[in-house]
């Protein structure tokens, strides 16, 4: 073990590219065995590693070359050993070391032109995966002077690099706080000029990677806050509807939330979903469901898109104000029509999520607005659904309408709703769902909805 160990170490300062990334590969599944990763690094390697890193880069040229060839190979050894690796334990152990430190140090001060994408990676390796508590250790380290520095670098892997570790800290940040509170590490980046030069990453950079980690990082940095520059709340707030379209899961995911966070302000909400908008996806909602495959899944895709968008500002959010708007809009018309017309198969989560968050955290006056327009048909259909996740929406949003009937009628009387949810055979589908072993939430509200319609 420990030769080949060695050896492979030896190979990482190959004067040949393919036998330095053949090296690399290998010593990052060895890794995957606790006791090669023993081997290859340990405490002495570690503190090896945070000496080199710690001495300047002077002499003669000769000399220059030979101190960065040897921080570059130690730091390709770092990286085979974490690239990709969820071990927080691991990740300690290096932070402990100072290795960090003298990275910060380096991007610092160092000329940009000699920092080259070994040094920008290995950091990026640190922050990415690890969790919150981790990330914090590496945020109370000031990292953001050095990272915002890299932006300006002329290598676009090492901005990459750069802008992607600024939004992996800036997480724990995020996922810290309630989500109410502006976000605790916007006053840090902003000592550096930070905002303005992750826009100006954003507006120069033709590369999608870090126009979509630009915007995020802004979005999120901007959490409950107005982006008062009018220019940068437009286009970022336009790129992040963008990437809800984005075939990326994982974009597409932050995109909603960022969009989320920034409809906190009130300056900000405006400009993500304007009357215009609201009645372009009233608009897109209402279009028949008809054509080739491609010509449905586009619509679909469409139709999702804005419900994303819908469901960004308005989940958890208590705004009846905002919600009336939405209703006023013929959204919820629009939902319902889908509901309770359209395949089954066809009729994705995203649907019966942005249903729920318009009934879910709305005063009784809206929810009776909700029940004015006929819901429990489309509602009541939905409970058939294939996907348990949808059944379950469908579910609680007729408790949540039911609640309201209870609600706003003398507790001697029966539940007002009974005969509406009596003509789509409510009662015995709801009994079915509850039937079901498919998931206990949408059993114990199924109970719920007959203990509401059958009170006298």
């Amino acid at each position: 073990r420990q030769q080949i160990i060695s050896h492979h170490k030896s190979l990482i300062n190959d004067s040949d590219a393919w036998v330095k990334e053949r090296a690399k590969d290998a010593l990052k599944y060895l890794c995957q065995n606790a006791a090669n990763r023993s081997e290859i690094l340990n405490q002495t390697e570690l503190k090896k590693i945070e000496y080199d890193l710690k001495q300047a880069v002077e002499g003669t040229q000769e000399q220059q070359k030979n101190i960065t060839q040897r921080q570059e190979n130690d730091l390709l050894l770092l990286s085979s050993v974490i690239e990709g690796r969820e071990d927080n334990e691991l990740r300690k152990r290096i932070l402990s070391s100072g290795i960090v430190e003298s990275l910060l140090t380096i991007f610092n001060t160092r000329d940009l032109n000699s920092i080259t994408p070994t040094y920008s990676s290995a950091l990026f390796d640190l922050t990415n995966p690890s969790s919150d508590e981790i990330k914090l250790v590496i945020y109370n380290k000031k990292p953001y002077t050095g990272l915002i520095r890299l932006l300006e670098h002329p290598d676009d892997d090492i901005s990459s690099d750069a802008i992607a570790s600024i939004f992996s800290i800036q997480l724990s940040g995020s996922n810290t706080i309630k989500e109410s509170d502006p976000h605790p590490h916007y006053e840090t980046i902003q000592e550096s000029g930070g905002i303005k030069k992750i826009f100006v990453l954003f507006q120069k950079n033709t590369d999608k990677y870090n126009r979509d980690r630009s915007a995020l990082c802004i979005g999120y940095l901007f959490r409950a806050r107005e982006i008062t520059d009018p220019i940068m709340r437009q286009v970022i707030i336009n790129h992040l509807k963008i990437l809800l379209n984005d075939e990326n899961a994982w974009l597409k995911g932050r995109a909603k939330e960022a969009l989320k966070y920034l409809a906190q302000n009130d300056t900000n909400l405006s400009e993500i979903l304007s009357e215009q908008e609201l009645k372009r996806i009233e608009q897109d909602l209402k279009q028949p469901f008809e054509g080739t495959e491609e010509q449905q899944k586009n619509i679909t895709q469409r139709q999702e898109t804005d419900l994303l968008l819908l469901s960004s500002v308005i989940e958890g959010r208590e705004d009846n104000e905002l919600k009336n708007r939405i209703i006023s809009s013929g959204v919820v018309e629009s939902l319902l029509i889908i509901f309770t017309n359209r395949d089954l198969n066809s009729i994705t989560r995203t649907y019966s999520q942005a249903f729920f968050h318009i009934t879910n955290n709305s005063s009784d006056e809206i929810k009776l607005i909700i029940y004015n327009k006929k819901p429990y048909p489309g509602l009541i259909r939905l409970l058939e659904h294939t996907d348990i996740p949808i059944a379950s929406d469908a579910i609680i949003s007729i408790l949540i309408i039911l609640q309201t009937g209870s609600n706003t009628t003398p507790e001697s009387d029966p539940h007002p709703h009974y005969e509406t949810i009596q003509e789509s055979d409510g009662i015995k589908k709801i009994f079915a769902l509850f039937q079901k072993n498919g998931s206990k939430y949408s059993r114990d509200r199924s109970a719920l909805c007959f203990d509401l319609c059958f009170i006298y």
